[in-house]
């Protein structure tokens, strides 16, 4: 399960990269088009082109391995999340409509940032849009600086 701020900072203004993995233990990295957290299910869920990141999406099945990190393009604060996935999907509807929105918040943000439509043009794509659902269970600091790579602990309640 996610705390409130966490799964709050996820489905925020933030970039996101994950990684699926092969026989072979190689990664294959696809850039998602926004995330949210599903508190009905507990699992985190990746919009991601399954055309256009297609070894990461061959990669993305039921019980393997998945990191995702996301990263707030303004100020590098970031956070790493592990988990197992528990299914992919066809993007729904609504799905596809998160992740439009999600891209024409980015495109918006990154221009602010200096960084042109054209440079993000094969960056943000929700063409043959899948859902990869994940349960989380790890979570760590890849913000800049000296707790980079420290696992996040909370409490226990």
């Amino acid at each position: 399960m996610l705390e409130d701020d966490v799964a709050s900072f996820i489905a925020g203004n933030v970039m996101m990269i994950a990684a699926t993995r092969d026989g072979a233990l190689r990664a294959h990295v696809g850039r998602g088009c926004g995330a949210y957290f599903d508190a009905d299910t507990g699992e985190l869920v990746l919009l991601v082109s399954s055309s256009q990141w297609p070894d990461f999406f061959a990669n993305a099945r039921k019980g393997g391995p998945i990191a995702m990190t996301v990263c707030q393009p303004d100020n590098y604060r970031a956070l790493q999340i592990k988990g197992t996935i528990a299914g992919v999907d066809v993007a729904t509807e609504v799905q596809s409509a998160k992740a439009s929105d999600y891209r024409d918040r980015m495109l918006a943000i990154m221009d602010r940032l200096g960084v042109s439509r054209l440079q993000l043009s094969t960056v943000f794509s929700n063409v043959d849009l899948a859902a990869i659902r994940f349960w989380p269970v790890d979570l760590f600091i890849q913000t800049p600086g000296p707790e980079a790579g420290e696992r996040v602990q909370r409490s226990q309640s």
